[in-house]
């Protein structure tokens, strides 16, 4: 099965899933702003995917916080991060973990949507204001509709039927009907992707975060292996 093609959202490159990291380490690596290159992934659907930057001496409820807008949130649900299947707490620092530590990150505990948050590597970046840089992300995984085999724009979240617009208006209940959203959380309780501001332009501007005297610190994390 060929891989997932993502876009960078630095320059707009488009690649696959470990070509953007590598052109992300190479090509996006400079700053005064000591960071940790993240990556998420659905845990049983990969196909969706996000490379982003979090300041070392960050927590992980910044890491949450960036999840929740751009793939989870719906109805105000808990989450949790787990490691080695103890729950690893929101309040902890970046730094405490190591490059290549997987965690699980639930979210909602009825309708739970599972990612698996990965430390790459350490990376650096002019310093901005918000925690969490989109750095790259999959491009939208083609849907088609059930009944007629157009582009799907909605799903039926009671049956778990992708629609075209048309063939959801045969849809007795509205409020079944969520609209397609690149997100491992598409179809799930009542997600709509109604914060997801990160809509790829392959026509750019690409803007770049303000530069901020920050000094570098080198050798944060230690081998996972």
């Amino acid at each position: 099965m060929a891989q997932t093609q993502g876009n960078c959202f630095i320059c707009g490159k488009t690649a696959g899933k470990t070509a953007i990291k590598n052109h992300i380490l190479k090509e996006h690596n400079g700053g005064g702003e000591s960071c940790c290159l993240i990556k998420a992934e659905g845990a049983y659907n990969k196909d969706y995917w996000l490379y982003f930057s979090v300041p070392a001496d960050a927590r992980l409820s910044a890491v949450d916080g960036f999840l929740r807008n751009i793939w989870c949130e719906c109805c105000g649900h808990l989450s949790a991060f787990r490691l080695g299947g103890g729950e690893f707490g929101k309040s902890r620092k970046l730094s405490s973990l190591c490059a290549g530590n997987t965690l699980l990150y639930e979210y909602d505990f009825g309708s739970t949507t599972e990612i698996l948050v990965t430390v790459v590597d350490e990376i650096s970046r002019p310093a901005q204001r918000e925690k969490a840089r989109l750095l790259a992300r999959n491009v939208p995984p083609p849907e088609e509709c059930v009944k007629c085999g157009a582009p799907a724009t909605q799903i039926n979240a009671l049956e778990g039927e992708a629609l075209c617009d048309k063939c959801a208006e045969s849809v007795e209940d509205d409020a079944a009907l969520l609209p397609v959203v690149n997100s491992p959380r598409y179809g799930e309780c009542a997600y709509d992707g109604e914060l997801d501001k990160w809509t790829f332009d392959p026509s750019g501007p690409f803007p770049q975060p303000s530069e901020a005297p920050a000094k570098r610190r080198r050798g944060m994390f230690r081998s996972a292996g």
